[in-house]
This record gives structure tokens, sequence and C-alpha cells, in this order.
């Protein structure tokens, strides 16, 4: 049904506030990558594909005739059908999808598509918090907020996805499908960041993508946050804006959640 796609579509993930729209909009603008707004349920498909390989998969294959193989083929055809419909009216020759919390279902990822390319969008914890907590006020329309609770949370949500992180680079199969783009490289050495990128899904880079913002584009709905970043030219102001956002509380509990794995990527948590 999809047999020039099934094989490699590009899934992005990232916990929100990464850059993960960024990437989204300059992959989309690649003359031959359509990347639209979140699907939102890749997730949980490849969760409940994973479940009832894992779980169902004797009972399947012996009074169905679904062996492994074959439901993966259904649950991949399946989130590809969702996609279709809008890759089709780009007229363009391969798909990407980003939501932010596909990351965390990287590893099955790779086994229900064992072609694609996974791109994990990793960006400093504290500008994370810093921009997720701008949000979270923004949300609670003027009502009372634990920033310094929600900041422990977001920390460790990114610690989270750190962690799968780890888990794909530390397994030779599973690394070989997996990319990362820190986004503090991303904006101020885009070009190079973007070279390597487009290199290992297979695609020549295009100078033209650094145009994105010249496209008028949807980019409503949970990435409405994002919109301003993305309708002008890359810019790099908001690396380190956690100096001038976070409180000192607030810092304190991304340290205490987060110092560990922030110092692992090499991040300076002084």
């Amino acid at each position: 049904m999809y047999e020039t796609l099934s094989g490699n579509p590009i899934f992005i993930g990232g916990v929100p506030r990464s850059g993960t729209t960024l990437l989204r909009v300059i992959l989309d603008t690649h003359p031959k990558i359509h990347c639209g707004t979140e699907l939102r349920i890749v997730q949980a498909l490849t969760a409940l594909w994973s479940s009832a390989d894992q779980r169902a998969q004797p009972l399947l294959a012996d009074s169905y005739g679904v062996d492994a193989e074959h439901l993966r083929r259904i649950f991949a055809e399946l989130i590809l059908s969702f996609l279709e419909p809008a890759w089709r009216a780009s007229g363009k020759a391969r798909v990407a999808e980003k939501t932010p919390f596909n990351i965390l279902v990287f590893p099955e990822l790779r086994r229900l598509f064992p072609d694609s390319a996974l791109v994990h969008v990793i960006r400093d914890v504290r500008d994370v918090v810093a921009s997720r907590l701008e949000r979270d006020r923004a949300a609670a329309g003027g009502s009372s907020v634990d920033t310094v609770a929600l900041a422990s949370l977001r920390a460790e949500e990114w610690v989270n996805a750190m962690a799968i992180r780890r888990r794909m680079l530390s397994d030779t199969w599973l690394s070989r499908g997996y990319f990362e783009v820190r986004y503090e490289d991303l904006v101020q050495r885009p070009e190079a960041i973007l070279a390597a990128l487009f290199a290992f899904v297979c695609e020549s880079f295009d100078p033209d993508v650094l145009a994105f913002h010249r496209i008028s584009r949807n980019v409503d709905g949970s990435e409405e946050w994002s919109a301003d970043a993305v309708r002008r030219p890359i810019f790099s102001s908001s690396c380190g804006r956690w100096r001038q956002s976070l409180s000192a509380p607030e810092l304190a509990a991304v340290l205490r959640t987060a110092r560990p794995t922030l110092e692992e990527l090499g991040y300076d948590a002084n």
C-alpha cells in the first residue's frame, strides 16, 4: 500500500521546548521531505504494538495466522495511514513525523520501522524548564502555580528522555538508526549540523531549508508556542535564557534532579 515509503519515515522526538518544531519546519522545507504538524498518536500506537507483540503473539499466530512480521506490518501501515493524506498532498517523496514524546518509544520504533531514522533534539535542561515554566504560567491564567515543583517535574521528564538516549547509544543495532541534534549547535552552526543530519537520512543538504521562515505553514495547537521562533531566521539568543528566567529555587530544583545527566551530556552545570 505504501511500498515506496514504508521503509523509511523519519521520526523526530525530544522533550517539549527542545527545538523539535524548529527542526520540523526545516525538514518540511526540504524539497523531498514532508513533515507536518504533530500527529501525537505514534507513541500510543507503538506502545500498543509492543504490548501485542510481547503478550499476544502466540495466540495471534496460532489462532489468526498473524505472525510477528505480519503484526509489525499491520501497525507500521496503520501509522503510515495517518500520515499518508498530507504526505500525498505535499507531492514529496518522503515523510517525517515530529511529536516530542516520540523519544519515549524510540527503541520500539526502531523495531517497528527498522530502516527509519530516529532524530533526537536535545537542549540544556535549564533552558527547557525555563521555557516550559513560561508556558505553564500562561496556561494557569493568573492562578497560583508551584513553579518549583513544576521545575522538578519538567527536569525529571528531561532525565527520563535522556535515559532513552542512553539506551539507544548503548546498543549497536539501536544506535545505527539514531541521530542527535543539539539545539545549541543547530542555532549556532546550522549548516554544519544540518548537512550531517541530511546525510544521515540519505538526502542532500539544500541551503534553501534555512529559509524556512519565508514559508507560511500551520503551527497551531501544541506548536503554537513556537510560532514566533519559526517565522524568523534561526537565532541563538534563547541559549542560556535560564539565567534570566529561572529563580534560584527553580534552578536548584532542576539541578537536584538533573545535574548528573546534564554533566553526562557535557553541559556546564555551574
